[in-house]
């Protein structure tokens, strides 16, 4: 649905490369914002969320990394977490992550939206919503998600 661009994309991030600049665009308008830390990483997971890209190992671990953030920020409300489980992969003994078969739409609004949106505000409130709906969107796998949590979490300190 964007115009067609030829720059670069993600080596396992399912987006063409005119999404990709929009990404890179909205990932600018995100940080910085001191009275709202984890609305850059409601970006970055919402995004690879919604981007699952193909059924290969780097797709899965980053699809499962990014959904476990998305339920750590909107459920939990906990940020330090998630970013013990993101620096601190558990082995593979303990966390049998494994592709989770995406919705066939995931979520109706993008990563346009919180690029169009007009200043700080309205831009939070976009990457909120963006994230909520894309949240939303992979709800049949929400138990297996927050079980993945729940066993990354047991061992953090």
């Amino acid at each position: 649905m964007l115009p067609t661009y030829a720059g670069p994309t993600h080596a396992y991030v399912g987006a063409s490369p005119a999404c990709w600049r929009l990404y890179g665009q909205a990932s600018t308008l995100s940080w910085g914002r001191p009275d709202d830390p984890p609305l850059g990483r409601l970006l970055v997971n919402t995004y690879g969320a919604q981007h699952p890209g193909r059924r290969q190992v780097r797709a899965v671990q980053s699809v499962a990394v990014h959904l476990m953030g998305l339920c750590m920020l909107l459920e939990r409300g906990e940020e330090p977490k998630i970013l013990h489980v993101r620096d601190h992969k558990p082995s593979r003994r303990t966390l049998d992550l494994h592709w989770l078969e995406p919705p066939r739409r995931i979520g109706t609004l993008t990563v346009r939206d919180a690029v169009a949106a007009r200043g700080p505000d309205e831009h939070a409130d976009s990457v909120e919503a963006w994230a909520r709906d894309v949240w939303a969107a992979w709800n049949r796998h929400h138990a297996t998600i927050r079980s993945w949590l729940d066993i990354a979490s047991a061992g953090t300190p």
